[in-house]
């Protein structure tokens, strides 16, 4: 593979380890997992640098670390229960640990950045990946939405995003023909596999994105502001026209509207009328310990109270979350977990954007700059987006692809955050 040819063994295992983050991310159960330990490992071998002043921490990804050790901080709240005894799965002790690894993975990003191609190609095999394993789930096992490895919504968010920023590569890196193809496809694959999940989160925010993709699509441009914006606009539009002629999305609107009715008229027991109850009683629960939360422990015993009370449908002690990001935050941890969730979407967010309006020029060093930030601006907005209606964070792929890719988006699009891998060449997806 041209991306471990000619270069450093090291070099060779970062390029390796995002090429496999992203590109096996969806197609393989916990396929994410094989890059993330190699980002680890290089990580741990530059630690000894980084204590003996040999590597400091570049302003982008020191803001960034702190606001994962603030977040890591705040999924520690609560991790012992009533009787003292801590709590090791997923709901407490698990979590803390991934964002401890994920501290330990960023010196790694200190010493060096991953290949644009590997980036651009991860995105593109991640993004055909799983839509080749949503038409397998749908059309041979039968399945009535694509699941992939994890959960309908889950998957189709995160195949959705990944194939968002394979069209992002293509238009901001403008690689030859033949790679484009691979990038377009990609494209395509990704919106398959929302699709097929049946995930309606993941369309809403469809147009948004789409409408930021195309209007930053190229800097400088010369077509003025007025003639971008309307191309743009008229581009979304046209694809939103086209997605909402098919049969999948119409039903799930329709099946929708149905459920908001009924919720309205009876408070039924439905996809809508669940969220709707999580909402109110999440609420309840934060304003009732508005600083630190209930906890989770706590949290389900209110849901089981409300059930066995009819203040909540009897289907609502299946889930574990309040479907919505902030309020299941503000519920679990309060305000001051509200914070840290704030400042973990703010931080790579604002870094994205002024990355994006430097990265001003044509060539393609400043192309792949753009292009990473770009990317890395889609992903925090996606999360926000699609943590209306779910709790990304509540599902161990959630949390690690948000803080794996944010941090090598953050790498490649702010010089001197490591060095490059390999002399800047024209990027392929």
């Amino acid at each position: 593979m041209a991306l471990l040819r000619g270069v450093p063994p090291a070099t060779a295992l970062m390029n390796a380890a995002a090429f496999l983050l992203l590109a096996l991310s969806l197609g393989l159960r916990s396929g994410y997992s094989l890059g993330a330990v190699l980002l680890l490992a290089l990580g741990l071998a530059a630690w000894p640098g980084v204590l003996a002043g040999r590597v400091r921490w570049s302003p982008p990804l020191a803001a960034w670390a702190g606001a994962v050790a603030l977040m890591g901080g705040v999924w520690s709240m609560h991790i012992v229960d009533a009787n003292g005894q801590l709590i090791t799965d997923s709901l407490g002790l698990d979590r803390c640990v991934k964002y401890l690894g994920a501290l330990l993975m960023l010196p790694a990003l200190l010493v060096r950045r991953p290949a644009a191609a590997a980036l651009g190609w991860g995105c593109a095999l991640g993004a055909i990946g799983a839509g080749l394993t949503a038409l397998w789930q749908v059309q041979v096992q039968h399945l009535d939405r694509a699941e992939g490895y994890t959960n309908a919504i889950q998957f189709g968010n995160l195949a959705l995003l990944l194939g968002l920023c394979s069209a992002i590569w293509v238009l901001q890196c403008r690689p030859p023909r033949a790679p484009a193809l691979v990038g377009w496809v990609g494209a395509a694959m990704g919106l398959v596999a929302s699709l097929a999940s049946a995930s309606r989160g993941g369309w809403v925010m469809l147009p948004p994105l789409l409408l930021l993709i195309l209007w930053l699509q190229r800097a400088p441009s010369p077509a003025p502001a007025g003639r971008r914006a309307l191309r743009a606009v008229l581009v979304t539009a046209a694809v939103s026209a086209v997605l909402a002629t098919l049969p999948v999305v119409q039903q799930r609107a329709e099946l929708a509207a149905d459920e908001l009715q009924q919720q309205a008229q009876q408070g039924a027991g439905t996809s809508v009328g669940l969220r709707v109850s999580f909402w109110r009683q999440a609420w309840a629960d934060g304003l009732e310990h508005p600083w630190v939360g209930v906890g989770q422990l706590g949290y389900e015993q209110r849901q089981r109270a409300a059930v066995a009370q009819g203040a909540m449908p009897a289907l609502a002690v299946r889930y574990n979350h309040a479907h919505n990001e902030w309020l299941d935050m503000f519920a679990k941890r309060g305000l001051l977990g509200v914070l840290g969730l704030l400042l973990f979407y703010a931080v790579p967010g604002v870094l994205f954007w002024r990355a994006l309006r430097q990265a001003g020029g044509d060539t393609p060093a400043q192309r792949t700059r753009r292009a990473a930030a770009l990317c890395g601006l889609t992903t925090v907005l996606a999360y926000l987006g699609f943590g209306v209606t779910q709790v990304m964070f509540a599902h161990n792929n959630g949390n690690l692809m948000y803080l794996l890719t944010v941090s090598l988006w953050l790498a490649v699009s702010w010089p001197g955050a490591g060095e490059p891998s390999r002399p800047t060449t024209e990027p392929r997806p």
